[in-house]
């Protein structure tokens, strides 16, 4: 069945389940969550099921209803995404147009809307006019991973359902059934945070590359005798910072610093998110107290938040190690951002 063939958000894919044996599912429906974690898969699993031949609370992928959707061939499943920066208006017009015809050989019309935050105004105002009074036979799927960007109004027409990270173990056991290292597909598991298309996706090469610049970044900062290498990547920068590999950087320097917590208050090793770094975390012992490491997690943790609010990256990075390391920028910086 192909609700089971996408891992993680059970609790989704429960709610859907029951919404479809009762023939009940809402006319308009809001994916929202990380990026990564299944949104787009479910919305057109959810359009297959609507319109099998075979099920009636999941698609059984194998009928040709099924196979044309899955091919982008069936006519009354459509899927509308950004022209570059933004959902244009017309491409809404023409949704809301084929909306109010009936299907032509499925049971239900779908339309999914991918990156639904792309909406500009006009484009929301579009949609929210269908939302309003949609036909019976139609059904709309937003699928975004920044619902604050979309309208309280869109919202307030949608069933939401939030999506999750998906588990370390699923993820990790996907890897391995791709033929990766039992070792490393845990290590890419805790490395890519829940995401699992980024964790399909990564080859060890580069997983290793970012796991080697995010420590020599971390020691940057955490011994004392070492000069700003972070400050120097990441402060006011030369180049164009992308505003997820300054992200990425600054979890992964997160990640060696709870382990050396972890190190610090005994805990059990086999906890450790870098266990094949655990001999060179625990050389750190001495250079940082816990309160310091604590500092530093709510430090990183403030910085992550800047970035997911689109504030000014350079700016972030720079009050981000003023406010760790010594005699750096003055700490006016952050009345700056």
């Amino acid at each position: 069945m192909d609700f089971d063939n996408i891992l993680g958000n059970s609790r989704v894919k429960k709610i859907l389940r029951l919404a479809l044996q009762k023939n009940r599912l809402p006319n308009s429906l809001l994916f929202y969550g990380p990026e990564g974690v299944g949104k787009r898969r479910l919305a057109l699993s959810l359009a297959k099921a609507v319109n099998c031949e075979r099920l009636r609370d999941d698609a059984c992928g194998e009928c040709p209803t099924c196979l044309a959707i899955s091919a982008g061939r069936f006519p009354d499943v459509q899927e509308i995404r950004p022209a570059g920066q933004v959902i244009k208006v017309e491409h809404m017009r023409e949704m809301r147009q084929a909306a109010y015809m009936r299907p032509m050989v499925g049971r239900k019309r779908i339309f999914i809307i991918s990156e639904a935050d792309k909406m500009n105004d006009d484009s929301s105002n579009t949609v929210l006019k269908i939302l309003e009074e949609p036909p019976l036979f139609s059904h709309f799927i937003l699928v975004t991973d920044n619902h604050h960007l979309i309208l309280p109004t869109i919202k307030s027409r949608c069933q939401a359902l939030q999506f999750v990270p998906v588990g370390r173990e699923e993820i990790a056991g996907a890897l391995v059934e791709k033929g990766c290292r039992e070792d490393r597909a845990r290590i890419i598991s805790l490395f890519v945070q829940g995401n699992l298309e980024e964790a399909l996706e990564l080859n060890w090469d580069e997983v290793q590359s970012a796991r080697r610049e995010g420590w020599d970044l971390f020691l940057s900062i955490v011994k004392p005798e070492k000069p700003s290498l972070f400050l120097r990547s990441y402060g006011f920068a030369q180049r164009n910072l992308i505003r997820e590999d300054l992200k990425k950087i600054l979890e992964i320097m997160a990640s060696f610093c709870r382990d050396l917590v972890l190190l610090k208050e005994g805990g059990d090793l086999s906890l450790l998110l870098n266990p094949d770094y655990g001999e060179d975390i625990r050389a750190l012992a001495n250079f940082r107290g816990l309160e310091k490491c604590w500092e530093f997690l709510r430090r990183v943790d403030g910085a992550v938040s800047g970035l997911d609010k689109s504030l000014n990256m350079s700016l972030i990075a720079s009050a981000f190690y003023s406010l760790l390391g010594e005699d750096t920028h003055d700490r006016d910086i952050l009345s700056r951002l």
